[in-house]
């Protein structure tokens, strides 16, 4: 039988879990806010691979803080893989926020997890002296780490490690990330994340998928070749 493509498919054929890399287990709310057809790449450890394969080779961080955490894929995540001891979420979306706290209480209330609204200049002063250097924050806000990402929250977070999706379809692109470039390199050292190919052919649940199917599976819908920056502290 010929499988047909789809988010949702692949989670039912999964069970509604994650079932390879480093959240496997987790559990994934149906219900999801941001994207359903991320469901079945999530399901397989493929969604996002690049932050995935950089977080596991990573010691466990005593915070992880989330901006844009959407679903809570990447919040509950750690939480379950035991990769950080406590998250902090910022969503601006209210039935984001409503999305996280299901998944999280899905996965039976796991670890400690704090979440927030919009993010912005008062409310990342509100948690700067709970930041530690065994920190992580993941910024993924469609195209505003331009806006929020100034030097003083950037000095707030200058003891951290920093993941940064770096959205290229805003207005005035090249000048404001020559700016955000500049203002990161004096706390940060900069590491361009290598995009990493999508393997689909040792996944036993994927063999009843055409070779059109699986590969659209893998497919993240980016409007073009994106890039991810991954910063560490300077004064460390």
């Amino acid at each position: 039988m010929v499988r047909q493509v789809g988010g949702r498919s692949t989670y039912e054929l999964c069970n509604g879990k994650v079932i390879y890399g480093p959240f496997s287990g987790l559990i994934l709310n149906a219900e999801t806010w941001w994207s359903r057809s991320d469901l079945g790449a999530q399901c397989l450890g493929l969604y996002e691979l690049e932050i995935l394969d950089l977080i596991c080779n990573i010691n466990p961080y005593d915070l992880f803080i989330d901006i844009g955490a959407a679903d809570g894929y990447y919040a509950v995540g750690m939480l379950h893989s035991q990769m950080a001891k406590r998250v902090i979420c910022f969503e601006s979306s209210e039935k984001g926020r409503v999305a996280i706290k299901k998944t999280w209480e899905v996965n039976n209330n796991i670890g400690r997890l704090e979440i927030f609204a919009e993010a912005n200049q008062l409310t990342i002063k509100n948690i700067a002296n709970e930041i530690t250097n065994k920190s992580l924050v993941l910024i993924d806000i469609e195209g505003n780490e331009f806006s929020l990402l100034n030097r003083e929250i950037v000095a707030l977070l200058k003891n951290c490690e920093i993941i940064i999706e770096i959205h290229n379809w805003v207005d005035n692109f090249e000048l404001k990330y020559k700016n955000l470039l500049t203002i990161l390199n004096d706390f940060f050292h900069i590491t361009l994340i290598s995009p990493i190919e999508r393997n689909t052919t040792n996944l036993p649940e994927l063999r009843s998928f055409t070779d059109d199917n699986r590969l659209l599976l893998t497919s993240e819908r980016r409007p073009c070749l994106m890039r991810f920056l991954y910063l560490t502290p300077k004064n460390f």
